[in-house]
């Protein structure tokens, strides 16, 4: 299994329906033919919802990744987290609207 992770967290706007598959499906592309990790799927709560994509480099997950994310349409209080390893491991945030 992939240690490394792209944590992305995706807020939802009271009265607004979430396309997740506007943000998933090119995310899913884009990692397959970059080959850089997976998709893993999404959480989804009360308040917007949470797409999980690992891989072996999370740099390199993330460089492929965040071209995708910043085209798309967020909501305000949406961001990412690099996980550099195992929960626990070092991380960082990235403020993505």
């Amino acid at each position: 299994m992939p240690d490394h992770a792209v944590l992305v967290y995706v807020k939802q706007l009271p009265g607004e329906d979430m396309a997740l598959v506007d943000i998933e499906d090119p995310l899913i592309e884009a990692i397959e033919q970059a080959e850089v990790g997976e998709f893993d799927g999404n959480g989804i709560g009360p308040d917007g919802a949470e797409l999980y994509m690992y891989g072996p480099d999370g740099e390199a997950l993330w460089a492929i990744v965040e071209p995708v994310l910043r085209t798309a349409a967020l909501a305000p209080g949406s961001y990412a987290v690099i996980r550099f390893g195992e929960p626990g491991a070092r991380q960082r945030r990235v403020v993505l609207a």
